[in-house]
């Protein structure tokens, strides 16, 4: 690469690094605001006579967050003279009464519960969590995250941390940032650990343009015969994923088990581009006013077969379980729309996590003809030829009849046709999650999609991209 190269990729990034880097007056907020929230904490442990650390974790602890995202992670590690179930009701009962003192909380849940509470327009989770010596006596998933802490602070320099905003920028931007349901992408951590691995966030695209699954990338400092042994137990425990990366505080879990074969492949296609014809839109995307877009999609929607199952969420949820059983249901409808011929082109799902929850699925057709032309076994199959001619010979308005090959064939008429028809019909067999099982979908094409007035702005944005699919980052990609 030349140094007129070098300078260009340069430029781009300490702009980007400009405008993603927290100033100091962000600083001070989000540490002014965690000793505020640490110090009612700790004033409601002592009332109670409880041993237990407040500490700060994740991004903001490792410096490693980005301009605008005040998230503060409080994990509260109790003493291991608690058990994990003290922690999980006495020790969370505790946390909850001082956010009541706080302010403005909610109640999440996760492995255990946990309260979000709100201050100086700064969200912080109140997280309980076991205090142990080492990640091997782990009790919850919580308690490794103070190990996670530890080994970035240990391994970064301030050089690294802006080349991990740099990294994690660029992937929000694409799309593939974070280990949610909803997202299947790269976390936090796993974006700390892959610019500790290779050393700048440009490495990592250079790396990531050659990643073929499954992907194994080597983050422990053992012995070869020894990583081995850890890579079998990692694709025994973790058979479905794409990625391999263990973790260095727990080798024997795979930091990598959410990214998807898609967000893979996003994330190598962009990195590729931004490679090859860098620009600051992999990281910040120009401004275009939500109206104009919105616009372009409802333009770009004619002539095609665009249908939403639109589902009113009726009671509370924690959001991973919405985003996963709204998936379940995506994968069982898809089966079922393309076991009856029709052609499945794209699919998204998306809900606000309280009140609506919508699966959009495209198809080549909504309509299909009203016969089905049906290939049947070689003329010297035996009974299979007898089954296929008793089957079909009195329904059908053509055939059976064997074709110049010696092959059984037939015209079928087809059961479902239109594929509002299908879906309404075959509800019961695609309404396949606990959650979903007695909600009946209100099935709306593009045209009636508007009549539900959703007006929430995470839903149009959704819109949108379903519709148009046409991320600006490979706009700038082309010759």
């Amino acid at each position: 690469m030349t140094n007129d190269a070098n300078i260009e990729y340069e430029v781009i990034e300490n702009k980007v690094l400009e405008k993603i880097k927290p100033s100091k007056e962000e600083y001070e907020l989000v540490w002014n605001t965690f000793n505020y929230i640490k110090n009612i904490v700790i004033k409601y442990l002592e009332k109670h006579n409880v041993e237990a650390e407040v500490t700060l974790q994740g991004s903001i602890a490792k410096d490693t967050w980005l301009s605008g995202e005040r998230d503060l992670d409080i994990f509260v590690l109790f003493s291991d003279k608690y058990d994990r179930e003290y922690v999980k009701t006495k020790g969370f009962s505790i946390l909850l009464e001082a956010a009541k003192e706080i302010g403005r909380y909610t109640l999440k849940y996760a492995e255990h519960p946990y309260v979000r509470v709100y201050v100086n327009n700064v969200e912080a989770d109140i997280v309980p969590a076991m205090k142990i010596e080492s990640p091997e006596n782990l009790l919850t998933a919580v308690d490794r995250t103070p190990f996670h802490t530890k080994y970035v602070i240990q391994h970064l320099n301030d050089y690294l941390r802006d080349q991990v905003r740099l990294l994690k920028k660029f992937m929000k931007n694409i799309g593939v940032y974070g280990a949610e349901v909803r997202v299947k992408g790269f976390s936090g951590y796993l974006c700390e650990l892959l610019v500790i691995k290779y050393g700048s966030f440009r490495n990592v695209l250079k790396e990531a343009v050659n990643w073929r699954p499954p992907v194994y990338i080597n983050t422990l400092h053992k012995p070869r015969e020894e990583l081995k042994s850890i890579y079998r137990i990692l694709r025994k425990r973790y058979s479905d994923s794409v990625m391999f990366v263990p973790d260095p505080v727990d080798p024997r879990r795979n930091v990598a088990a959410a990214v998807s074969l898609k967000s893979l492949a996003i994330f190598s296609t962009a990195s590729y581009c931004y490679l090859r014809k860098p620009a600051i839109e992999y990281f910040i995307p120009p401004k275009t006013s939500l109206s104009s877009l919105l616009e372009e999609a409802m333009h770009s929607l004619k002539n095609r077969c665009i249908v939403f199952l639109v589902f009113n969420i009726q009671k509370k949820l924690p959001p991973e379980n919405i985003w996963g059983e709204l998936e379940r249901l995506a994968n069982r409808l898809i089966k079922i729309v393309e076991l009856y011929d029709f052609r499945h082109v794209y699919y998204s799902t998306w809900t606000d996590e309280e009140k609506y929850a919508i699966i959009g699925i495209e198809l080549a057709s909504c309509v299909l003809e009203d016969y089905k032309y049906h290939s049947g076994p070689p003329y010297n199959a035996g009974e299979r030829v007898i089954k296929f001619i008793t089957k079909h010979y009195s329904s059908s308005p053509s055939g059976p009849w064997i074709d110049d090959k010696g092959l059984l064939k037939v015209l079928t008429k087809r059961k479902y046709k239109y594929i509002q028809d299908l879906l309404v019909d075959k509800a019961s067999e695609y309404l396949v999650a606990p959650d979903f099982k007695n909600i009946k979908p209100i099935i709306v094409s593009e045209e009636s999609l508007t009549k539900l007035n959703i007006r929430e702005e995470g839903f149009l944005e959704w819109f949108v991209k379903f519709v148009l699919r046409k991320p600006v980052w490979m706009k700038k990609c082309m010759n």
